[in-house]
């Protein structure tokens, strides 16, 4: 789950992050307000989960609450990536001496790093990066070194110590898989702020904060995102015409590789769970087949907790339900596997022995479907 910008800023000053003083604004007067409260030059700043904010001219430097509104304005009528801006991040402009990028990642060895780059000279070069012991947590040395190895004056330094430290922190009180400050701004006063903010949750762990996941935007999502999450699936879209349906998030990605391998282009990861029983089946087939992209659509089970007889029933019931006009095949393996071929015989479904044969088919009734 991503963040606003906004958002982050809010979730990150909360944790001891600098940011500068800002509001949100829903329209243009509300973008005057916020800009005459403020005072001085303002930055309006769309606020899209999309990128090339700046170059689709989402963001805009202005100099007074009239020139505030005017932006806000024309920043509300574009569309970035796809999404319009409904909302509007005003906030101070600040002098800026340098900038740096400040990024913690938590890689899928489950080690996380730290990356410091410098964006302009002096500072422009390799970036550095720290492996954090998950033993030890950050060391202060460690970023001070980078810091001084950047050029840093030793306030700055001690400023990206504790600017490093309070990520650190925030990555694990948030479950975060990603932040990343960039720019990082270096004032004439050597003090460091957060001139933007990116912050990646981890679905998984939102749970355990229902105030995180309040923050999600429905408007963000597309149509099957909001349907999948209703019903506790994992889905994510993708550019292709080949849908899928799998159980376990290692075989959703190695069967889109497989779709991509022999020329074909997945439309989609669909996971839908470990001991996932018909109903969840059913919902999950049920965006599929209602998705005018497709055609052709993979099932792939490999069932451990999973019972095959359980997908089938579940497939079984959105094909009532729904008029489909494109080739399913299907490949179930393991618990109840049997069983689940057998209900499966007289449906209007192709049975497949297993995923590579089950992809082929897929890929080339695709083709023949163009």
């Amino acid at each position: 789950m991503r963040l606003h910008e906004y958002q982050a800023k809010r979730v990150l000053s909360a944790l001891g992050v600098s940011v500068p003083d800002s509001g949100v604004a829903y329209n243009p007067v509300e973008a005057h307000e916020v800009a005459a409260q403020l005072g001085g030059r303002v930055v309006i700043k769309a606020q899209v989960l999309a990128p090339g904010r700046a170059r689709a001219g989402g963001v805009r430097l202005v100099s007074d609450p009239e020139e505030a509104e005017l932006a806000a304005q024309e920043v509300m009528a574009l569309d970035i990536g796809g999404l319009p801006v409904r909302r509007l991040l005003v906030e101070r402009a600040v002098d800026i001496t340098r900038e740096l990028y400040l990024g913690l990642a938590l890689e899928p060895s489950g080690e996380m790093q730290l990356t410091i780059a410098g964006e302009v000279a002096p500072f422009a070069g390799d970036p550095r990066t720290i492996a954090i012991d998950g033993t030890v947590g950050l060391l202060p040395f460690q970023v001070r070194e980078a810091a001084y190895s950047f050029g840093l004056t030793r306030r700055a330094a001690e400023g990206l110590v504790q600017m490093s430290l309070s990520l650190w922190r925030a990555m694990a009180s948030l479950d975060a898989l990603r932040i990343e400050i960039n720019p990082l701004a270096v004032l004439p006063t050597e003090e460091l702020a957060a001139l933007d903010a990116k912050v990646t949750l981890d679905d998984n762990a939102l749970y355990r904060h229902p105030e995180l996941a309040e923050l999600r935007e429905a408007e963000e999502q597309t149509p099957e995102e909001a349907e999948a999450r209703r019903h506790g699936l994992y889905y994510v879209g993708l550019a292709g015409d080949i849908g899928s349906l799998v159980n376990g998030a290692g075989l959703a990605m190695a069967t889109s590789d497989v779709i991509e391998s022999l020329g074909g282009r997945s439309a989609n990861i669909m996971d839908v769970g470990g001991g996932a029983r018909a109903m969840r089946v059913a919902a999950g087939m049920n965006i599929l087949v209602r998705d005018k992209r497709l055609k052709a659509i993979l099932v792939s089970i490999f069932g451990g907790i999973t019972r095959c007889d359980e997908v089938a029933a579940g497939i079984l019931s959105s094909l009532s339900c729904n008029e489909v006009a494109i080739p399913i095949f299907i490949r179930l393996t393991g618990t109840n596997e049997a069983l689940g071929r057998d209900m499966l015989q007289d449906a209007p479904v192709h049975l497949v022995a297993d995923l590579l044969s089950g992809a082929r088919a897929a890929v080339a009734a695709a083709r023949e479907g163009l």
